[in-house]
């Protein structure tokens, strides 16, 4: 097919954002991306950093594992502040890839060490739907 007005097709990007704070210690549903939706950019956006001793980070997931889409992206000390793309803790294909059904977006904060300050912080999913059979 050739390149012109309507091909490729236009897409509009849409967000699902929501927040992490320190004592999401278990995962828990966060938001639902729908069947057919493609992850194009994943954030992590915080106002605060975390002081932890050791370690400090957000996991997001598909699962009550929440790790199969972001596992374990650092928030300690200025990784925490500002506006940070995530796509290099992206797991595998999830970027990228359609999702088969209406799927769950699990959210988890983990830490090891003293901490007094970090979060909240805002997890940021771009992401657009393809139409039945689309690739893009």
């Amino acid at each position: 097919m050739s390149v012109n007005l309507s091909y490729p097709k236009p897409r509009s990007c849409q967000e699902k954002l929501f927040n992490v704070t320190r004592s999401d210690t278990t995962a828990e549903v966060a938001a639902w991306l729908p069947k057919n939706a493609v992850i194009e950019g994943l954030y992590i956006i915080g106002a605060v950093a975390s002081d932890a001793t050791t370690s400090a980070s957000v996991s997001i997931g598909t699962t009550s594992s929440a790790n199969e889409i972001i596992a374990t992206y650092s928030v300690l000390s200025t990784a925490g502040e500002g506006y940070h793309p995530a796509g290099a803790a992206a797991v595998g294909s999830i970027m990228q890839s359609p999702l088969t059904v209406d799927t769950p977006v699990y959210k988890k904060y983990a830490s090891t060490g003293a901490q007094t300050t970090g979060g909240p912080l805002t997890v940021n999913i771009e992401y657009y739907v393809t139409g039945p059979g689309e690739t893009l």
